[in-house]
């Protein structure tokens, strides 16, 4: 083990691997939408294509929420803060299209978007990761 870094998980939540087809959008006013990697009660991360003249350059938007899709299933207008958004490196190099990873911890639920998010959950995550 000489060499590796340890890293302390900070979650809360254990994270689940998304199924195939799970979707995250960012609104309003952005473009940000894509497929979920993992996701929890907690928060979870998506990768999206970081388009030009994307939401980058706005000034302080309003309030920002998240929603959720796959078939079947929706959630909407989930409160969230941005815990990391990083480009993601092992992309092909061919591609013009830039992939980012974003990080995402949900804020100040109402008991009906916990709810909501448990059903999502349910019926949208593989049992391990």
């Amino acid at each position: 083990m000489v060499g590796r870094k340890r890293t302390v998980e900070k979650r809360k939540n254990k994270r689940y691997k998304a199924v195939e087809g799970a979707y995250a959008a960012i609104s309003p006013h952005s473009n940000k939408l894509g497929q979920i990697i993992d996701i929890s009660i907690g928060g979870l991360a998506f990768k999206y294509i970081d388009t030009k003249g994307d939401d980058a350059n706005m000034q302080s938007p309003s309030k920002e929420s998240i929603f959720l899709s796959s078939t079947g299933f929706y959630v909407g207008d989930l409160p969230f803060k941005t815990v990391s958004d990083n480009e993601v490196t092992n992309t092909p190099s061919f591609s013009a299209m830039k992939v980012r990873e974003r990080h995402v911890q949900f804020t100040d639920l109402s008991l009906k978007q916990l709810f909501d998010l448990e059903h999502y959950l349910k019926n949208n995550i593989f049992d391990s990761m």
